[in-house]
C-alpha cells in the first residue's frame, strides 16, 4: 500500500497502472481501493471523493492513447 501526502492525479495514475490491484492512501481523501488498473469509486464516497477518483481514472485512459 502506497500512501500519497498530496493529490497528484498523474503520480497516482501512474502507480495504479503500473501496479494493476490493491490500494493506495491519499491524504485528504482517505483509503482508495484500485482493481484492473482503474480506481474503484468508494460506495459511501462524498463528491469531492468521487471527482478525484474520476480524474484519475481519466488520466488513466489517456495513457492507453
Amino acid at each position: 500500500m502506497r500512501s500519497f501526502k498530496q493529490f497528484n492525479s498523474f503520480r497516482i495514475a501512474k502507480y495504479v497502472k503500473s501496479f494493476f490491484r490493491g490500494t493506495l492512501y491519499v491524504t485528504g481523501l482517505g483509503l482508495l481501493e484500485f482493481q484492473q488498473g482503474m480506481l474503484v469509486m468508494p460506495s459511501n464516497a462524498c463528491n469531492n471523493v468521487k471527482m478525484r477518483v474520476s480524474e484519475v481514472n481519466r488520466e488513466i485512459k489517456r495513457f492507453a492513447v
